[in-house]
């Protein structure tokens, strides 16, 4: 079990002390699926990026412009699949998400990266 109010209070307060004005912190990882509560400062980003990985957002506090080929806004307690092509994320105010990805897991003996890598700037 993961509380998630303790968990959303903790990453908002990490991503407003942080340099970047971001903070993630992954709560699930099950075989290929992967849960990360991300927290962004107002007016942080996720720079765009390419990915295939199916992938949803839910907004559990605020709002995030997704900056896709069709850009929108998602707003607190808005769930999303995102689109598989180039995206980035920038935060409309103090926000806290849900990012929940099917990906794939490497064997111990590979020095593959997982989503998390890919997706946020390294801490």
């Amino acid at each position: 079990m993961v509380p998630m109010n303790s968990v959303t209070t903790r990453a908002i307060d990490h991503a407003r002390d942080s340099a970047e004005g971001i903070f993630s912190e992954r709560v699930v990882r099950n075989g290929p699926l992967q849960q990360t509560v991300v927290a962004l400062r107002e007016g942080a980003r996720l720079a765009e990026h390419d990915s295939d990985v199916p992938a949803s957002l839910y907004i559990m506090a605020g709002a995030v412009r997704v900056e896709a080929s069709e850009p929108f806004v998602l707003q607190s307690g808005d769930l999303h699949e995102m689109p598989s092509r180039r995206r980035g994320v920038t935060a409309v105010m103090d926000t806290v998400m849900l990012m929940s990805a099917v990906t794939s897991i490497p064997s111990e003996d590979s020095s593959g990266s997982d989503l998390h890598d890919h997706v946020l700037p390294p801490a």
